[in-house]
């Protein structure tokens, strides 16, 4: 046989407790509404896409040599109308290196190419160290 007053008493704290957790997703929602969050991946390519972008010489002999565009690097980093494409393959970037980190940045452009390009962030510069179309297996480009 249950005790009532002890029943009584559990039901009114779910009951509270229900409420204050209501209540609580409904203030984070109306605070946070409209805000997504963001993987570290996107937010680097966001914070390189507002940059100033430069190009190293070793930069364009690729881009003349593997036929790749400055659209096509725009597109990756999503400069302009288009969404950008890329995403940061950590594996390949050296985000430790002095005195600037550098990020791989890879995708695949509407035209079909899968490329990665290299990008040292230089304080408010997007400076393209490297363009590589994943696509070529032996690279016949002599750029220094």
């Amino acid at each position: 046989m249950a005790i009532p007053g002890k029943n009584a008493d559990l039901i009114r704290r779910f009951k509270l407790y229900g409420f204050g957790f209501l209540m609580g997703i409904l203030v984070v929602s109306f605070v946070y509404k409209g805000k997504g969050c963001q993987l570290p991946s996107s937010a680097k390519i966001e914070e390189l896409r507002w940059q100033k972008t430069d190009y190293t010489t070793k930069a364009n002999c690729q881009m003349a040599c593997s036929k790749i565009t400055d659209t096509e690097v725009k597109e990756l980093l999503g400069i302009g109308a288009t969404k950008g494409k890329g995403k940061v393959n950590y594996d390949e970037s050296n985000v430790h290196q002095k005195p600037y980190p550098t990020y791989a940045i890879e995708g695949i452009t509407t035209s079909g190419k899968n490329i990665r390009i290299v990008i040292a962030d230089i304080d408010t510069i997007s400076n393209v160290l490297a363009t590589i179309d994943l696509n070529i297996k032996n690279d016949s480009c002599n750029c220094k």
